[in-house]
């Protein structure tokens, strides 16, 4: 296995885990205010899903416009959450099987960028200075930024639904 490979299957298996994770939330489980200054389950669902978006387009695919832009917003409306604000805006409403539809398209979108890339761009260095993250391969960025995000708010998104008596993980 090649590290395009690598970064092809760990996406796979990110995508995975979020989905089945995401699969059965209701409505009333997405909109619910969890205590204390946590985010609803539908806003971290939205986080992950645009940001994955966002920093694909914006960083990785050389600035294009986000399916966001281009298709969902007008869907869905409700804000961009690439950066959480610091309180939860518990007025925002979520709708789930919305959310589920526009991840579909965003995870569609990064894995065929993922199949289009050869070894000398995974390896390339981004330059990501103007962010405040300095320069770096490409593959690292990948890695740390994108799936670190996935991996760790789909965690967040399996213990508040088991706060709610739902099962978290979808095993």
């Amino acid at each position: 296995m090649d590290s395009t490979d690598a970064v092809k299957t760990a996406f796979a298996g990110a995508h995975m885990w979020f989905e089945g994770t995401t699969a059965d939330i209701t409505p009333g489980q997405a909109n619910h205010p969890p205590p204390g200054n946590c985010h609803p389950i539908g806003a971290l669902m939205s986080h992950v899903i645009q940001t994955e978006d966002f920093m694909l387009s914006a960083f990785v695919m050389g600035g294009r416009p986000t399916l966001w832009e281009r298709e969902w917003a007008a869907k869905m409306g409700g804000p961009l959450l690439v950066e959480f604000p610091a309180e939860p805006d518990r007025a925002v409403k979520y709708d789930p099987a919305a959310l589920r539809e526009y991840g579909k398209a965003v995870f569609a979108q990064t894995d065929s960028y993922l199949a289009s890339l050869g070894a000398s761009q995974i390896e390339s260095e981004l330059d990501l200075t103007a962010a405040g993250m300095g320069k770096m391969p490409t593959a690292t960025f990948l890695l740390t930024m994108l799936l670190g995000n996935t991996y760790a708010h789909t965690g967040e998104i399996s213990t508040l639904k088991g706060l709610q008596g739902a099962r978290g993980y979808p095993f």
